[in-house]
């Protein structure tokens, strides 16, 4: 269900982009940085999930610089 919700809304957001009464050059800025913040958005997500494995295995402070 959730894949469904992010395909959608990815579907929609570059439909409205494609729909957007602007030069080229700025619908291509606007479908570039949705790119960008979409896979900062997965990278983001896929660095918290290790960051909290690493929690469960090794304890809170391994990912933690040294003092």
């Amino acid at each position: 269900m959730a894949w469904a919700a992010f395909a959608t809304a990815l579907i929609a957001m570059f439909i409205g982009i494609y729909n957007l009464n602007q030069p080229l050059s700025v619908q291509g800025y606007y479908a570039v940085t949705s790119l960008f913040l979409t896979m900062s958005s997965f990278v983001l997500q896929k660095t918290v999930r290790d960051n909290k494995e690493d929690d469960d295995l090794l304890g809170p402070s391994s990912h933690e610089p040294n003092e």
